[in-house]
């Protein structure tokens, strides 16, 4: 190449560099992006492992606003407790499902409501038991979950006799067994269990709830920018209709 033909092609190889950077660039897979996720271990049919894979309503749901924002959810299965503690020590980047209090808007960022759960009270197929309001249940032993919170007024009501558990399951077994007289919690949750014991037939959900309870997804405050980037895709996906078809495809079965 003679000197007076790289003085004419240094000017075009100039302008042809960025070009060909931004070509290289697009082409290099983009670095993957991780968050950590911090779910009840076993909260059917909202989250749950099948097959070594977690599943279930709210856990779908979490995972289609992540894809939105081209984020791999990194699953972390563990009791309420352990799912309420990685919030308070910011050890993870995404926990649900909270209910709303004032505490928990001052605690951490909250995405959603992202569905409404029915809150209701379940007992014996034999049990006299009925509720029109809390003062009901005084003469009952009720079955709760360590650490869940129900209702404002339920979880305020001193006077009652509430027997704490470590999960649901535990809860179901005491019912069955004539340990605790009623136990409280999610309506789907309770007939799950139900069904998976073969016990539906044996138990019965009292007709009036106890709430209607907007659930959210909880992030640390420190994480606030992480939460303003899924709070714009909550929006989307609730907007465009996913998270409802989500919800039906599940709740249709």
């Amino acid at each position: 190449m003679t000197v007076a033909t790289a003085s004419v092609l240094r000017p075009a190889l100039r302008l042809l560099l960025p070009v060909l950077l931004a070509l290289f660039a697009a082409i290099l897979p983009a670095r993957a992006e991780y968050w950590t996720i911090a779910s009840e271990d076993h909260f059917p049919p909202y989250n749950y492992s099948f097959n070594g894979t977690r599943t279930g309503i709210d856990t779908e749901i979490v995972v289609a606003l992540l894809k939105e924002l081209n984020i791999t959810p990194v699953h972390r299965p563990l009791s309420w407790t352990e799912v309420v503690r990685s919030m308070d020590e910011n050890t993870a980047d995404v926990g649900f499902q909270f209910i709303a209090s004032p505490a928990r808007f001052a605690q951490y960022n909250m995405i959603g409501p992202f569905r409404t759960g029915t809150t209701v009270f379940m007992v014996r197929k034999d049990s006299p038991i009925a509720f029109e309001r809390l003062e009901d249940l005084t003469p009952y032993r009720i079955g709760v979950v360590d650490g869940f919170a129900y209702a404002p007024d339920f979880d305020a009501a001193t006077y009652l006799e509430k027997v704490p558990s470590s999960s649901n399951v535990v809860n179901f077994r005491r019912l069955i067994l004539g340990r605790v007289d009623v136990i409280v919690g999610d309506l789907h949750v309770l007939n799950h269990m139900a069904k998976q014991d073969g016990r539906l037939k044996d138990v019965r959900v009292l007709p009036k709830p106890l709430g209607l309870i907007p659930r959210y997804i909880a992030m640390p405050k420190a994480r606030k920018e992480k939460a303003e980037r899924l709070q714009a895709a909550f929006v989307k996906l609730r907007d465009n209709g996913t998270i409802t078809r989500i919800l039906d495809s599940w709740l249709a079965e």
